[in-house]
């Protein structure tokens, strides 16, 4: 969260507000979304009820940190640094599969750190809090924690890959603009260092989820904490409402059932087994 001061003694805060629902990529969602020959930008796409700007690919390195009883995550806050990498455009490819992270050159960002705080929702269906920047997460820490852990105090838990396939929905089936910014991704995630080209010969670890998300920065004006994460709780509710309804209206792109399953949770029961 960010607090920001006026000349007066009214506070102005501001949060950015992520709410996410998980899909396992359906049996139409490669006929209306995944076939990258289609110009990047290109918004008519056949076989698709609303309307999608594509975004480059992006390899993403996400190392995460928590104590090492996994304190943290058992008070919903996720800690991670992560590096992007935006590879040069590959139209002819599909988004089937996992492949693992190319040589970072170029057009790459320096390792941030970023992470998500729950607010509510549950297990498929989450609302989060995110924070960016060194500070904000050491300070964050210290809150959820009683001060009682600093972010130097962490230990690496995780270390995963991740080639991330990205839309923008632009228009609705009924030509209106989401209510705040809504991506739909599909991430293919291996272990960061699971060996030459991220293969492992002997048990690789390879998952692939999707996400429907919506982003929203939510601003209150002379309001105490309280009352800001009040407001942003009521606009997370119903930001949950409009994603619930967009994924249960597109069953053949967003499937739920089996329950999809995310990258870190996946990630822990294959390593669970593996020991």
């Amino acid at each position: 969260m960010t607090l920001k001061f006026g000349a007066s003694t009214l506070k102005r805060i501001i949060s950015n507000l992520e709410v996410e629902h998980k899909f396992n990529p359906g049996p139409k969602f490669s006929s209306c979304l995944a076939n990258r020959a289609w110009n990047t930008y290109q918004t008519q796409r056949p076989k698709c009820p609303f309307t999608v700007l594509s975004r480059p690919d992006q390899l993403i390195r996400d190392t995460y940190y928590d104590t090492e009883d996994g304190l943290l995550s058992k008070l919903g806050l996720w800690v991670r640094q992560r590096y992007i990498h935006i590879p040069p455009p590959d139209p002819a490819r599909l988004i089937t599969g996992n492949q693992a992270l190319a040589a970072a050159t170029g057009n790459d960002t320096a390792a941030q750190w970023n992470a998500k705080s729950r607010l509510g929702g549950h297990y498929s269906n989450s609302q989060f809090v995110e924070l960016d920047g060194k500070a904000d997460v050491a300070r964050e820490v210290l809150r959820i924690t009683e001060a009682k852990t600093k972010l130097e105090d962490l230990r690496v838990t995780t270390d995963l890959q991740t080639r991330r396939s990205a839309w923008e929905v632009v228009g609705l089936v009924d030509g209106t603009a989401p209510s705040a910014k809504m991506t739909i991704v599909v991430d293919a995630v291996t272990e960061a260092e699971a060996g030459e080209d991220g293969i492992d010969e002997h048990s690789p670890f390879n998952h692939t989820i999707g996400e429907v998300e919506l982003f929203e920065e939510v601003i209150t004006e002379g309001k105490g904490d309280a009352e800001h994460e009040a407001h942003r709780k009521a606009i997370a509710a119903q930001r949950t409402k409009e994603l619930e309804e967009f994924i249960l209206a597109h069953p053949n792109l967003f499937s739920t059932n089996p329950k999809p399953i995310g990258k870190l949770a996946a990630y822990n029961t294959w390593r669970a087994a593996r020991s």
